[in-house]
């Protein structure tokens, strides 16, 4: 179950913490410029316990990437962007075992957790995002990932972009509020955003909302099946100009089961995620 609940782990730390899709007003959009660069620094936490055979299993991972974005060109009412994951460090703990993985150590590119994710350090990939932030198209789809690559979704999530934009009302005030919901691959979440201040071009933004998933994997010729629901919530600050994000604080919590072997095993979660954005 190691590896498996190693996988559990990411899946709900990408669905607490990254929006794959929109449904944003049409009065929500971006205004970005060609040749804008931004740092994108996240850091997500991430613990887990699984009830097996009367015993908990307490798993914890940690994970901080830094991504490098650009404003390419805009085209009709999308963006181009190019997006560069420059650094990743991983740390689990699951079980007794300890996982580490530091991208800038070449023995740990050179190792199996690295050799996922070649094709993604430092490799500028192409993303198009519409204007309220939607990623619209990418290189590649999440389908052609494999092991941890896969599991982070990067593709989906624009390697990055989704950290980086929020579409806010035009003519923002205090008070102001708006939903977003997706449903991409069994995981559903519902985002209640509203606006708490305004200082100068910048928004405090909080919000909450729930998620559920419901997902399938193999492992081994066995068939794991998870089924969670939670709530989150936090706060950001946005350029009210732009919609661009300066930071995030997000934590949520999650319930459910983890179904293998015929078996249910209950299982709970908690993450914490932060970011902060910084133009280049």
């Amino acid at each position: 179950m190691t590896k498996n609940m190693k996988k559990i782990l990411l899946i709900f730390a990408v669905a607490f913490c990254f929006s794959t899709g929109s449904m944003s007003q049409t009065n929500q959009i971006l205004k970005l410029n060609k040749g804008e660069k931004y740092q994108v620094d996240n850091k997500l936490e991430t613990t887990n316990s699984t009830e097996v055979q009367g015993q908990t299993m307490d798993s914890k991972a940690n994970i901080s990437s830094t991504y490098n974005i650009a404003v390419k060109e805009k085209t009709d009412n999308n963006y181009n962007l190019t997006n560069t994951i420059t650094h990743m460090v991983m740390s689990m703990s699951m079980m007794g075992q300890d996982i580490n993985f530091d991208s800038d150590k070449k023995e740990d590119m050179d190792g199996q957790m690295g050799t996922a994710l070649k094709e993604y350090i430092n490799r500028p990939k192409n993303v198009v995002i519409d204007n309220t932030g939607k990623v619209i198209s990418t290189d590649e789809s999440d389908t052609s990932a494999t092991g941890i690559a896969k599991q982070l979704n990067l593709a989906a999530t624009g390697y990055g972009a989704q950290l980086v934009f929020q579409a806010l009302p035009k003519n923002p005030k205090v008070g102001a509020s708006w939903t977003d919901s997706t449903n991409t691959d069994g995981i559903k979440r519902t985002t209640n955003y509203t606006i708490k201040s305004i200082d100068g071009n910048i928004a405090t933004v909080t919000f909450n909302g729930t998620v559920s998933t419901e997902t399938k994997m193999e492992q081994q010729g066995m068939e794991v099946s998870t089924k969670t629901s939670g709530k989150f919530s936090g706060e950001e600050k946005v350029n009210t100009k732009t919609g661009v994000v300066q930071s995030n604080t997000t934590t949520g919590d999650a319930s459910g089961t983890v179904t293998a072997m015929g078996q249910d095993f209950p299982t709970s979660s908690k993450v914490t995620s932060t970011t902060t954005v910084k133009a280049l």
